[in-house]
């Protein structure tokens, strides 16, 4: 073999080395810990991951149990030889554990019965971060979101019950949303709730979401004061909500603090 013959091949076989470091890279995707923290509206669980990035098809990530409400609920990541080291944190009374799966990783959350009521969770921008949130029952002024990027709070009353407006700022699924009271430590129980549906908005030209944005309203009827009813004067809170059409975790949420009157 030439010099030149020689060289090309050693450039070659360099190019594969270089072309299969990035499978080698995705088979060793682990999840290296979590860390928990609170806010007044959720408990946030962030995952961190090496050696890879969760993009991609084959790194699919669901919600294998979402209804927390029970006490327990868990995330799953999927992945080709993922793999996640054994780890355990605690705080606040919610406990987040690492469980190892052929094909996939749970993050296993035990929580108080009836603390929370919603469940989400999302990839960072670096793509090298999971992020659970586990949403309080809570009437807490502080946990009060008028606009969360999806929907947009923009008037409501707890008197006769309990109205509510708003806007669909990015298309949801049939444009589906219910609308629903909740009291403090309810869980997934509520006072009232009832489904509705947005009146579309106007498309940008491509299509990518909404140059204006689609409305929605609606009333909860609510039985102040009788025997069996509903207190008057009971904080509750009202809440704006849609969970995805995949596995029924959490897409959006608005929700402020009322006090129900007749």
């Amino acid at each position: 073999m030439s010099r030149t013959s020689r060289a090309i091949a050693l450039a070659v076989a360099a190019g594969a080395l270089v072309a299969a470091a990035p499978s080698a890279a995705s088979a060793a995707l682990t999840a290296t810990g979590v860390s928990l923290a609170g806010r007044p509206a959720y408990e946030q669980v962030v995952v961190p991951f090496a050696g890879g990035s969760l993009t991609g098809l084959e790194r699919q990530t669901d919600a294998v149990d979402p209804a927390v409400a029970d006490g327990r609920a868990v995330v799953r990541v999927n992945g080709r030889g993922i793999t996640a080291r054994p780890v355990t944190r605690s705080r606040a009374g919610v406990t987040a554990r690492l469980v190892r799966r052929t094909g996939s990783i749970l993050v296993v959350l035990d929580t108080p019965m009836s603390r929370f009521k919603f469940v989400s969770y999302a990839v960072d921008g670096s793509r090298t971060r999971l992020v659970i949130r586990l949403w309080r029952a809570t009437v807490a002024p502080g946990a009060r979101i008028l606009d969360d990027g999806c929907l947009r709070l923009t008037s409501w009353s707890g008197h006769g019950g309990a109205r509510a407006e708003g806007r669909e700022l990015r298309p949801l699924f049939e444009h589906a949303l219910v609308l629903s009271l909740r009291t403090e430590g309810a869980g997934g129980a509520t006072v009232a709730e009832r489904p509705l549906t947005a009146t579309e908005g106007t498309f940008l030209p491509d299509f990518s979401g909404y140059a204006t944005p689609g409305r929605w309203s609606g009333r909860l009827r609510v039985t102040l004061g009788s025997p069996g009813g509903t207190p008057p004067g009971l904080r509750a809170m009202l809440e704006a909500w849609s969970t995805s059409a995949k596995d029924g975790s959490l897409e959006c949420l608005v929700q402020t603090p009322v006090i129900l009157r007749p």
